[in-house]
């Protein structure tokens, strides 16, 4: 291998942020302050899920009817999958200035302010990233990317939701708040059904494990209807929080395609530049007139 193919790499082994990536740029998340807490929230589902699925789901099946385990199931599964889509995807990141620049794609050339732009209180540019921040996007400080309609960063499932995966975010609060209701259910039944009819035990069972239960659906049903009044509103989160008025510049919910193909194929030289220009703006911030 010679040296000019030695300094061949993929753009997402270089990028400036605090995102992880996985599966050689296939996915990626969040930053590692997040793992702890969205550990947390895999275990939870996965561990309260483990014995509905295959111990109280089965029996009310059989002893009931199946029609109650089979919507368990089904929004059980959609929760996981609609998790993992929102960790994983591109919430609608906007490339930094040297990135664009290498890129040199025409629609996002026009993002890397002027002079003009600079002396314009009414361009909003993001001093860390070096663009014009569209409108409804903002800077994540936990990412450290700029993000297209972005609506709050989630330590929960690690990371930013934005125009890309606000969609994914809902089903995903949609569908665990179902499944948490059917689970619900399902153990009541089980509970004084099946489990036993000493009318104590059953007291107990029910105090012990359903209180909390409830508790956290309740959180989550709250979630849901925030988020379902936003919707209504076509505010996002930080724009409701902050009361900025509603933009209709760019709607809050779109899969469009990602700003960037992080698996493309880049020289290394090209952007060491980029880290130690980075490092000065650190130490050197810039700052815009106003």
């Amino acid at each position: 291998m010679n040296q000019n193919n030695q300094q061949l790499v993929h753009l997402y082994q270089l990028w400036p942020s605090n995102n992880r990536f996985f599966c050689h740029g296939r996915l990626m998340t969040g930053p590692s302050s997040d793992n702890t807490t969205n550990l947390i929230t895999w275990l939870l589902i996965l561990l309260i899920g483990a014995p509905f699925n295959f111990y109280i789901s089965p029996q009310i099946w059989i002893v009931l009817h199946p029609s109650l385990p089979i919507i368990s199931y089904v929004m059980y599964l959609s929760c996981v999958l609609f998790l993992f889509l929102t960790q994983f995807t591109d919430p609608g990141i906007i490339p930094r200035k040297e990135i664009i620049e290498k890129m040199k794609d025409e629609n996002l050339l026009r993002l890397i302010p002027t002079e003009a732009d600079n002396a314009d209180y009414q361009v909003r540019i993001c001093v860390t990233c070096m663009i014009k921040r569209p409108p409804r996007s903002n800077h994540c400080a936990e990412c450290d990317n700029c993000v297209d309609v972005f609506d709050h960063h989630c330590p929960f499932v690690n990371n930013c939701i934005g125009k890309r995966n606000y969609a994914y975010f809902i089903s995903f609060i949609s569908t665990l708040t179902m499944a948490s209701i059917s689970f619900g259910i399902e153990f009541l039944s089980f509970v004084i059904l099946i489990a036993t009819t000493d009318e104590k035990v059953q007291q107990i069972l029910i105090i012990v494990l359903m209180i909390p239960f409830g508790i956290c659906t309740l959180l989550v049903f709250g979630l849901l209807v925030f988020h379902i009044f936003l919707m209504i509103t076509g505010k996002t989160t930080k724009e409701q929080l902050k009361n900025l008025e509603k933009s209709s510049a760019s709607r809050k919910c779109e899969r469009t395609q990602s700003l960037f193909n992080c698996r493309t194929i880049v020289e290394k030289q090209q952007f060491d530049q980029i880290r130690y220009d980075q490092d000065l703006i650190k130490i050197n911030p810039i700052v815009i007139p106003t």
